[in-house]
């Protein structure tokens, strides 16, 4: 009885944690229409101590704290962006185009490294000879055996930097991960993981249609949905505890960018910021949706991590017109280390 109650405890715990700023701006919306229809003393008082907590919770979504880019820092732009197969599963014969219209962004968007989740090997070719790359600046792996979808890790053509190391790493249970090293012509290294962490398994479809279950009370399919929740969440934070491990041994400056499939609040997020820095909460501005949700819930799960000798001037969220993840798109220094 007590495994089952703490089990439960557990899936409302990541539940809330995944829908908390959404929740938090509903508090806020609720007790600010309430203040409207009734303006007592009370009311005001309650919703300016609900604005000002939120506003203190979410500080670092509001107010930058980018920094200046230090005297002998090397730039280095980065960008990530998953870009659904280029609609080749839902509607392949657009896939062409889009690829058109991803390279041109890319080559709008002046990044030096560009981590690509969701492309299968035939298009990561594709784009590369669209960009007029050597294909020696470029790693790719599927996400598991036998996949065609994968991720990919792209030097554009610069004269500074150069793809020195690639390696696939393994994730549990049974996916992988890009590993690249970067080195400057200056003698720098950077070490790039570029990663896709595994989804929640969970649709908006199966969402809607176990919340009419529960309006003819049925309760079966959300308890379905929130165990499937779970599970995932742990395999999740298996893989960016392995991912926090290979990343603890590196002496060099290291970047970690891909989609996550969670929210910032969620633990995982909290241990990779113990030794990593979000580059969105030090160089973006509001909420950062790179996704939503039934297309209407904003949701930011896309991020780009970098070591605490990075730093981070400024970070943006770009349009996309064919995928349902927007880019992300980072500018960082490296301080130049003698070597």
């Amino acid at each position: 009885m007590l495994e089952l109650t703490l089990f439960r405890i557990h899936e409302l715990f990541y539940l809330v944690s995944a829908f908390i700023p959404f929740l938090s701006l509903m508090v806020i919306v609720y007790f600010a229409v309430t203040y409207a229809v009734k303006r007592s003393k009370r009311n005001k008082l309650v919703f300016l101590t609900i604005l000002v907590i939120s506003l203190v919770k979410y500080t670092d979504h509001w107010v930058s704290f980018r920094t200046s880019a230090p005297e002998n820092g090397i730039e280095l732009n980065v960008l990530t962006w998953n870009v659904q197969r280029l609609g080749a599963l839902s509607n392949n014969p657009v896939s062409a185009t889009n690829l058109q219209q991803l390279s041109k962004t890319l080559k709008s968007s002046k990044a030096d490294v560009i981590v690509i989740q969701e492309i299968s090997k035939k298009q990561t070719f594709q784009l590369i000879d669209d960009l007029i790359m050597d294909s020696k600046n470029m790693q790719w792996s599927n996400y598991y055996p036998g996949s065609k979808g994968g991720l990919a890790i792209l030097l554009l053509e610069d004269n500074d930097w150069s793809l020195s190391k690639k390696q696939i790493t393994d994730l549990p249970p049974s996916w992988k991960c890009v590993y690249s090293e970067l080195k400057h012509r200056t003698g720098q290294k950077v070490n790039v993981f570029g990663v896709h962490i595994a989804p929640p398994k969970v649709t908006d479809f199966e969402v809607r249609k176990a919340t009419k279950k529960i309006l003819l009370g049925e309760r079966s399919g959300i308890k379905n949905i929130l165990r499937r929740y779970v599970r995932q969440a742990k395999i999740q934070t298996k893989q960016v505890d392995k991912i926090n491990n290979l990343v603890s041994k590196f002496n060099d400056p290291t970047i970690i960018a891909g989609d996550f499939n969670s929210t910032c609040q969620l633990p995982l997020h909290r241990e990779l910021r113990e030794n990593l820095n979000d580059t969105w909460l030090k160089g973006g501005v509001g909420i950062g949706a790179t996704r939503y949700w039934a297309g209407v819930l904003p949701f930011r799960i896309d991020y780009i991590y970098a070591t605490k000798n990075i730093a981070i001037t400024t970070t943006n969220i770009g349009k996309s017109e064919f995928s349902d993840h927007n880019p992300v798109i980072s500018k960082l220094f490296i301080e130049e280390q003698k070597l």
